[in-house]
């Protein structure tokens, strides 16, 4: 298989694992598919649920727990990790 190149990153393997939410795609999977030289993808989804100890605003809790999964991933791996950041329910909650 090819590498996949995105701009400046070249992943060696070319999968890009899904950012499936509500604490499946944390740092720890995030960061193992990118140490194997995939593509980690952390979910924002649900991050506000999984962080209420932090906060309960889940908003708050959200952005620090994404801010931590980041962290940690940095912390196991130097590979490519990316973000899923879903928006559809906070823009469409009124409808």
């Amino acid at each position: 298989m090819k590498a996949l190149k995105i701009g400046n990153l070249l992943a060696p393997v070319p999968i890009v694992q899904g950012g499936m939410g509500v604490g499946i795609s944390l740092s720890g999977l995030a960061s193992a598919v990118a140490e194997q030289g995939g593509i980690g993808v952390i979910s924002s989804a649900g991050l506000g649920a999984i962080y209420n100890d932090y906060s309960k605003d889940y908003r708050k809790a959200s952005i620090w727990g994404l801010r931590e999964e980041l962290r940690k991933a940095r912390e196991r791996t130097r590979g490519i990790i990316g973000v899923n950041v879903m928006v559809a329910m906070s823009n469409f909650a009124d409808m």
